[in-house]
């Protein structure tokens, strides 16, 4: 009788490690699917993300963009170094005997971080035109269409406000080369010179029409939203697009739900920091750089949450 109930016991053991291993290895391989399923739909993310036109010329503009945000060098001369009132000159006066490179300093950072949305629409601009038609193709004209039309479309005491009008730029820049392009791939619209002509002459020819219509579209646009709104058109999209993306990004939910994100990318082990740049890039890198112009201005930097700062 004994012997019966330990038999009995004994196989109730078995039964139970069985059942409890075959749990262990069927929540092993639902938890292998799920982290599989999780890392293909990712990855699929993260590429569209890297391979999306508009954000990869949203972020190659603003990295190509770095070596000129230099300029920053003439906002620490002005306002750190040779300064009487903010600077090194409270405390040694002898450094404001250089004040003298002041203006040629001011002139770096006036050309650089307060003209920066000029240098950002044409770089997107232009990203786009050799993403649609080859670098080969395209030449210069793209950027200088996408230049030209935001400027058609804007306040002239804009144009030099810093990072401020860089995301109406992206958008202008964007939908008036993909304006241009479209018309651009009409073969009626497209004068053709004879061979004996220089090839930069003929091209110059072959996108004429496409190029002013563009115009001629973007600025009748900008002018019907003057006379119907009394404002520029880059200021009803700083308004209507510009600020309620700013004020979700730049806060710290809009961060935390960036760097959820980033985690999930390193969870299945792909790089979230390169699937996200671009992202990051046209968020937070204007935020930055609106910092630096105002305190080239004497004024406190508004914005905590910017790309240094992540």
């Amino acid at each position: 009788m004994f012997f019966i109930i330990l038999t009995n016991i004994y196989h109730s053991d078995v039964c139970l490690s069985r059942l409890l291993l075959g749990d262990k290895s069927r929540s092993k391989d639902e938890g292998g699917k799920f982290m599989d399923k999780m890392a293909d739909v990712l990855g699929r993310v993260g590429a569209w993300c890297g391979q999306n036109k508009y954000l990869s010329a949203i972020k190659n503009a603003f990295q190509n963009f770095i070596p000129l945000t230099i300029g920053a060098v003439g906002v620490l001369w002005c306002n750190v170094l040779v300064n009487a009132d903010t600077g090194r000159g409270m405390l040694f006066k002898p450094i404001m005997i250089l004040d003298f490179l002041n203006p040629a300093f001011q002139a770096i950072n006036f050309c650089t971080i307060s003209c920066i949305t000029v240098g950002i629409t044409l770089g997107i601009a232009q990203e786009i035109g050799v993403w649609n038609m080859t670098a080969e193709k395209a030449g210069y004209i793209p950027g200088l269409v996408g230049l030209a039309t935001w400027l058609s479309v804007t306040n002239t005491s804009h144009v030099v406000k810093g990072a401020k009008e860089a995301f109406t730029g992206m958008i202008i820049g964007i939908l008036s080369v993909e304006l241009f392009c479209f018309f651009e791939k009409q073969d009626a619209l497209k004068i053709k010179m004879p061979d004996q002509v220089p090839p930069g002459v003929a091209r110059a020819f072959q996108v004429l029409i496409p190029a002013t219509l563009t115009l001629i579209v973007t600025s009748c646009i900008g002018s019907a939203c003057y006379h119907l709104t009394g404002l520029y058109l880059n200021d009803v999209i700083k308004n209507g697009i510009q600020g309620p993306l700013g004020s979700i990004g730049a806060t710290i939910p809009g961060v935390l739900v960036i760097y959820l994100l980033l985690g999930l990318f390193w969870l299945v082990e792909i790089h979230g920091a390169n699937m996200l740049a671009a992202v990051k890039e046209s968020l937070f890198t204007p935020l930055a750089l609106e910092n630096v112009e105002a305190f080239s201005k004497g004024q406190a930097p508004k914005n905590v949450i910017n790309m240094y700062f992540l």
